[in-house]
């Protein structure tokens, strides 16, 4: 459901597992300063054993579409594999109510949205001179293979194969593009005649499709809905679904079956959705999408910060 990597923050380096997430744009980790639940089982960033860290205590608060954090901002160093950012933007967590955050694996999370006024750590980089290109690139694994990459700097070519389909982003925005056409079963639906919107996002475990088309497309792919009202497919049918199909720019990127439903079996042969409803039926005026790790596995993606684009491309699997 989510993808973590590990980071070291402060001098000398204290380890923390975080979520890499281009839907927002803070990165901030759990700190001795937290007091809520969500942080009584994780490792707790302390500034005063950094001897790089300084702070002017400025307040920060964000809510995600699940889970919210508040607390301050600091400057420290980030080391990330045989990377190392000196001067980065950090905040420390005071306050993480409910119990989203108190999953395994959550220490933080580390924001790399194409917002350039917020300082991301990909800013960072390209400010230090510390990566070749402006660009950084996901592989995402399936289910528990190990394997699933970030690299910063630079795109890694055994993930990869065939043509790379640039797609125009707007800046100052999560990685917001705008699409031209969707089908299902190689049959246009009409919803993108004129454009849907979309933002591409590591941090969304799921397709998240607009609310006004949810209904309408789970009925074209067969799907039933249970006793809670979720979507769900006869997982020994999934391998003969219909085909997705987003065009973007020119290029047809399909969705198979087996990348729109989560192959966990229920007590009753059926397997759970990976579309759900996205949070806005419109967004600048177009219907609107969020391509979560649902699409994302199913390509090799590159965000490619200098040229204002972001990329899918065919995968090797």
């Amino acid at each position: 459901m989510a993808y973590f990597g590990k980071i070291g923050i402060g001098t000398p380096p204290q380890y923390f597992y975080l979520h890499f997430d281009t839907g927002s744009s803070t990165l901030w980790v759990n700190s001795v300063y937290c007091n809520s639940d969500a942080c009584s089982s994780h490792p707790l960033f302390n500034p005063s054993m950094s001897s790089t860290f300084t702070s002017n205590q400025q307040p920060f608060s964000i809510t995600y579409g699940t889970g919210s954090v508040q607390g301050f901002l600091g400057y420290d160093t980030v080391t990330m594999g045989q990377l190392t950012v000196t001067n980065q933007k950090i905040g420390l967590s005071t306050s993480e109510p409910g119990d989203h955050f108190a999953r395994p694996l959550h220490d933080g999370l580390m924001g790399l949205a194409f917002m350039p006024n917020y300082q991301t750590i990909v800013d960072t980089m390209i400010q230090e001179g510390v990566i070749e290109e402006p660009i950084f690139a996901f592989y995402l694994s399936r289910d528990s293979e190990s394997g699933s990459e970030v690299v910063f700097g630079g795109v890694d070519p055994s993930h990869y194969q065939g043509q790379i389909n640039w797609v125009p982003v707007q800046q100052n925005s999560h990685w917001q593009l705008v699409f031209e056409g969707f089908e299902v079963n190689h049959q246009s639906t009409g919803w993108c005649e004129s454009g849907c919107t979309a933002i591409t996002d590591t941090g969304t475990s799921l397709l998240l499709c607009p609310p006004q088309y949810v209904d309408s497309l789970h009925q074209m792919l067969g799907a039933q809905q249970d006793s809670n009202g979720n979507y769900v497919f006869d997982c020994n049918a999934v391998s003969s679904l219909p085909p997705l199909t987003f065009i973007m720019n020119g290029a047809h990127l399909h969705l198979p079956g087996t990348a729109y439903v989560l192959q966990e079996e229920d007590s009753n042969s059926n397997c759970l959705s990976g579309i759900r409803t996205s949070h806005q039926e419109y967004r600048n005026g177009y219907p609107f999408w969020i391509l979560g790790d649902v699409f994302l596995r199913q390509y090799y993606s590159v965000f490619d910060q200098g040229n204002a684009r972001s990329v899918t491309t065919v995968i090797i699997h």
